[in-house]
């Protein structure tokens, strides 16, 4: 009977993430429309902000409760499994295309950023660390909002609907992805002990991996679509709030201890997004390819996705000795 609630449980979740990502990515493109938005805007900040309310609540949370590690684990941790998973899984679906330069140049901020969050996190941070990281992420968001009015090329979804029924479409869609969500987690954590698997293995991968199925709904749902705008945007935005907003504000409550590891993890599979992002730059100096666009092919993606794999079972094989 366990197992069938459990089943019941994983399925329910699943129909709640695929059309609450439906609801809500069309909602908030109806309303990127109405407020002649880019969506990448869209995605850096409605979207982002919206599916990183796990994150954060569950960050700050854990700070107020004394658990920095915790909160450090959950922040930095959604970061890796937003670019190692994520966009490697979107990618591997459907090629990101990007066909904006300020998309490129805002990638490239958040690279600058995740540099000096690797300096400063070095030694664990403390409360000025927090301050100088929140206000960077303020300032980084005024940048993007400032971008508001580049619209041009970008495809649209052709579904007009009223602003009214949008509006209640985000709300609708945000509230399945969570519910969703937690049925999943849930779910699934009663079948894994049913079958024996660790507590500490439960843990890691859920928590981890759970905080982010906001993420990759809303990314999934907005890559068949071809909206990759949204899905680059989902990405940076999330990262950006989880870095400048949960785990700033956890380190102004309480100090967080170094995580050296994780911090070079997510150092890397940044570094290795900007690269594929920016290849087109180095093609055009030699000749080799005329597009406009810029975009993390198939080839990419199956490389992120299979390096944040090789990252989940580092733990477990007790290579993360930093």
């Amino acid at each position: 009977m366990e197992v069938f609630l459990s089943i019941l449980m994983l399925i329910i979740g699943l129909g709640l993430l695929n059309y609450g990502s439906d609801w809500f990515i069309l909602g908030n493109t109806t309303i990127a429309r109405y407020f002649k938005l880019s969506n990448f805007v869209i995605g850096a900040t409605i979207v982002a902000f919206g599916t990183s309310l796990p994150e954060l609540v569950t960050t700050l949370y854990a700070a107020y409760k004394g658990l920095p590690m915790i909160a450090v684990g959950n922040a930095l941790g959604s970061c890796i499994v937003n670019i190692g998973f994520v966009l490697g899984l979107c990618a591997l679906i459907y090629p990101i295309v990007i066909r904006q330069r300020f998309i490129v140049k805002n990638v490239q901020i958040y690279f600058l950023y995740s540099v000096l969050l690797t300096v400063l996190g070095y030694d664990g941070f403390d409360f000025i660390d927090g301050v100088i990281l929140f206000l960077l992420f303020l300032g980084y968001l005024a940048y993007t909002l400032k971008k508001r009015s580049i619209i041009t090329e970008e495809k649209r979804d052709k579904r007009n609907i009223p602003m009214v029924l949008a509006v209640i479409f985000i709300i609708v869609g945000l509230l399945s992805i969570f519910v969703g969500s937690k049925l999943f987690i849930d779910g699934a954590r009663h079948i894994a002990l049913l079958l024996g698997v660790p507590e500490k293995v439960i843990g890691f991968t859920l928590v981890a991996f759970g905080t982010s199925l906001p993420e990759i709904a809303v990314s999934i749902s907005a890559i068949r679509r071809r909206l990759g705008d949204i899905v680059i945007g989902n990405v940076v935005g999330s990262n950006m709030m989880n870095i400048g907003c949960a785990l700033a504000l956890s380190s102004i409550i309480t100090y967080i201890p170094p995580t050296r590891f994780e911090l070079l993890i997510n150092l890397l599979f940044v570094t290795l997004t900007v690269l594929f992002i920016n290849k087109g730059i180095v093609l055009k100096l030699f000749n080799r390819d005329n597009s406009e666009h810029f975009k993390i092919d198939r080839v990419e993606g199956l490389i992120l996705l299979g390096l944040y794999l090789v990252y989940v079972l580092s733990y477990y094989l007790g290579w993360s000795v930093f």
